[in-house]
């Protein structure tokens, strides 16, 4: 208490304190003492030269104990545990025991070529190895009615227990569980890249992965050539085969190595193999990245083969082959998004605009801009003046 009797809070830096106000008397290490705080000093800019130490002596600059699956080495110093440990030495940080598919190899856990398994379940976050069942699906993934996680639909914002949708995103209808784009909705973010877009204020509160917010608040693409980038999206450092240049990574003059695997999206250059393939592609038998087709709705991540098709195709052995018996095609030529249930054009495609009539025009090949609404020109190519749009 103060001489008020009021609780006051003393503040963390103080070493000892007037026990009257409150005030310091002493400080910690770093500190200095100025009208009873205690302030980080000036000239302090000491940090503790081993970065995996939980407590050090600053007299000695010296480390007493290590911090969490952190040990010391030979030369005293606080190395990390590998990850795959599941019990260690406290004495040399080598692994006595390993995680579920690994090996103990000489202190260390590597990955066995025997145990090469993964959950037969690709939307489990807790699975029981020892019963190969799935114990807790991961965010957005229910248990279908075989026991298999299933996604939840992107457009749901809640859901019950068996993956119907209860509530929907802004410009969505709740139809029968489903989250329907709303045909009075056609509205749009006017930032592509934004991951989280602010409907109210129409404005963007988070970029995509990928991407970052610009001065103007617009979110920008990077280079997927960074390895690391600033706030700005200027790459600050490159992926291996390029070169740093003004905030750019330029495919380096003296580097003519391309990955031997075209469908692979993580390439590990110095072995020479690929880690994990792109969007699309899958590993065959050979560790190859192999196309998935187009018109398979779901695939299997072991081989690529279609499990479902999307609307007008059936499965055949893995294959998504169009129906002999569907015909249809979208009334509307230029559009991009149809809606096959309903029969009507949710998005036009690019250059076309939908008309009065929801018909999906197309927009003048000599516009250089557009109104986004009506396919008005508002500006044209060199050679053309604009008149009445």
């Amino acid at each position: 208490m103060n001489g008020q009797k009021i609780c006051v809070l003393i503040t963390d830096q103080c070493k000892s304190y007037d026990d009257v106000w409150g005030n310091c008397t002493s400080c910690f290490k770093g500190y200095d003492l100025v009208n009873g705080n205690c302030e980080v000093s000036a000239s302090n800019t000491a940090k503790p030269s081993d970065l995996g130490c939980a407590s050090w002596d600053w007299d000695n600059q010296i480390c007493l104990t290590c911090s969490k699956n952190w040990v010391f080495n030979a030369n005293k110093t606080c190395v990390p545990v590998s990850d795959q440990c599941k019990t260690i030495s406290t004495n040399s940080g080598l692994c006595i025991s390993c995680f579920k598919g690994y090996d103990l190899i000489q202190g260390n856990c590597v990955l066995s070529v025997s145990k090469n398994a993964k959950p037969s379940d690709s939307g489990c976050a807790s699975w029981d190895w020892d019963n190969q069942v799935c114990l807790q699906c991961s965010k957005n993934w229910v248990f279908s009615s075989n026991g298999a996680c299933v996604p939840v639909s992107d457009q749901c914002n809640t859901f019950d227990a068996s993956g119907s949708c209860t509530s929907c995103f802004k410009g969505y209808d709740l139809v029968n569980g489903n989250c329907v784009f709303s045909k009075s909705n056609n509205a749009q973010p006017s930032d592509l890249g934004c991951a989280n877009w602010d409907w109210n204020n129409q404005i963007c509160l988070s970029c995509s992965k990928g991407y970052t917010l610009n001065s103007n608040k617009i979110c920008t693409a990077v280079s997927t050539q960074c390895n690391a980038y600033d706030t700005q999206g200027l790459c600050t450092s490159c992926y291996q085969g390029y070169d740093l240049i003004n905030g750019s990574c330029v495919f380096s003059s003296s580097n003519n190595a391309k990955p031997k695997d075209l469908g692979c999206g993580n390439w590990d250059w110095n072995n020479q193999v690929c880690l994990s393939c792109s969007k699309g592609f899958v590993f065959n038998a050979n560790k190859v990245c192999v196309a998935t087709s187009d018109q398979c709705k779901t695939i299997n991540s072991q081989t690529g083969d279609c499990t479902s098709c999307f609307k007008g195709y059936d499965l055949i052995n893995g294959t998504c082959s169009f129906s002999t018996f569907n015909s249809a095609k979208p009334a509307q030529i230029g559009c991009s998004t149809w809606d096959w249930d309903n029969q009507i054009c949710l998005q036009c495609s690019k250059r076309w605009v939908f008309n009065s009539n929801k018909q999906c025009v197309p927009v003048d090949d000599q516009c250089s801009s557009f109104d986004s609404n009506s396919g008005t020109c508002t500006a044209c190519f060199s050679g053309y003046n604009l008149q009445n749009g």
